[in-house]
C-alpha cells in the first residue's frame, strides 16, 4: 500500500484523526494523474465520506459513476483537459496566488524547504502542486497548518472550484469534497465573491496570471510566514541566497527573498 500510495506515508506518525489522514491522502491521489488504482480510490473516498462527510456523498457518488463509465484513455484525456490545459483549474497553488510573478518562485522555494523539513518526498510535479500541499498540511503543526490553509490553499481552491463548476466538470466533486474536509478541520473559508468573479473575467488585464487574488487578501507569504521568517506589516523583500536539498544528497542554490523588517 505504501508503495502504491506514497502520499499516505506523510500521515502515519501524525496524531490527527485517521479519517482526516485517509480523506486527504485519498483526495491527493485522485488529484494526481489517473493510474490503474483510480476507481478503487474513488470507492475508498466514497466509503470515507459516507461515515464522516455525508454531505459529500452525492457528489462523490456521481463522480464514481463517471469514472466507472470512462475507459482508461478517456479518463486520462479528461484529466489532462481539466487540469493541465486550463490554467483556471491548474493544480499548482502558487499559480493561483501569484501567476507568473517572480514571487511564485519564492513560494516554490519555501514549499521545497518545508517538504524537505518534514521529509515529504517530491514527485515529478512542482512543489506547490496540491499533492505536495496536502501532504504538507498533514505534517505541519495544527496552528501552522490552519494559517497555511487559510492564507494559501483556500483562495486557490475557491478559484479552482469556480471554474470547475462553470464547466460542470466531474472533477468538481473532488475539489468540493476537499474543501469540506479542510473546513471541517480548520474552519470555514472565505467564499469567492461576485467582485472576484468580475476580476477573474477581466484577467486579460493581468498578463501571465489567472486573474488577481481577491481584494483584501494580504500577501500569503506574509500571512503565512515560514518558520524562522519574521514579518512586519511594513516589510520589504530583500535578496537572499538560500540552499536547499533536492534529490538524495545534492545541494542547490536558489535566488529568493524573505521579508525583512523596515525601520
Amino acid at each position: 500500500m505504501t508503495n502504491e500510495l506514497p502520499i499516505l506515508e506523510a500521515f502515519y506518525d501524525e496524531p490527527r484523526p485517521s479519517e482526516i489522514a485517509r480523506a486527504l491522502g485519498t483526495i491527493s491521489r485522485l488529484l494526481a494523474y489517473p493510474d490503474q488504482h483510480y476507481l478503487q480510490l474513488v470507492e475508498l473516498l466514497y466509503v470515507i465520506v459516507q461515515s464522516e462527510y455525508p454531505e459529500a456523498v452525492g457528489g462523490i457518488g456521481e463522480f464514481g459513476g463517471y469514472v466507472e463509465r470512462c475507459a482508461a484513455f478517456q479518463l486520462e484525456e479528461d484529466y489532462a483537459k481539466t487540469f493541465d490545459v486550463n490554467p483556471a483549474c491548474a493544480l499548482e497553488v502558487g499559480w493561483h496566488l501569484f501567476g507568473e510573478d517572480y514571487t511564485r518562485g519564492q513560494f516554490l522555494v519555501r514549499m521545497r524547504q518545508e517538504l524537505a523539513k518534514y521529509e515529504i518526498p517530491e514527485s515529478a510535479e512542482l512543489p506547490d502542486h496540491l499533492t505536495h500541499v496536502l501532504a504538507l498540511i498533514a505534517a505541519l503543526p495544527e496552528e501552522e497548518a490552519r494559517r497555511f490553509t487559510h492564507a494559501c490553499v483556500f483562495p486557490a481552491l475557491h478559484k479552482m472550484r469556480g471554474s470547475l463548476d462553470k464547466n460542470e466538470s466531474p472533477f468538481r466533486h473532488v475539489v468540493h469534497c476537499l474543501l469540506m474536509v479542510l473546513e471541517r478541520q480548520f474552519g470555514a473559508s472565505e467564499p469567492w465573491g461576485e467582485n472576484d468573479e468580475r476580476l477573474l473575467r477581466n484577467h486579460d488585464a493581468f498578463p501571465g496570471q489567472n486573474g488577481p487574488r481577491p481584494q483584501g487578501l494580504s500577501d500569503p507569504l506574509r500571512s503565512y510566514p515560514m518558520p524562522g521568517a519574521a514579518v512586519a506589516s511594513g516589510g520589504e523583500f530583500v535578496p537572499l541566497q538560500m540552499q536547499y536539498n533536492h534529490g538524495s544528497n545534492t545541494s542547490q542554490e536558489a535566488q529568493g527573498t524573505f521579508p525583512k523588517e523596515t525601520t
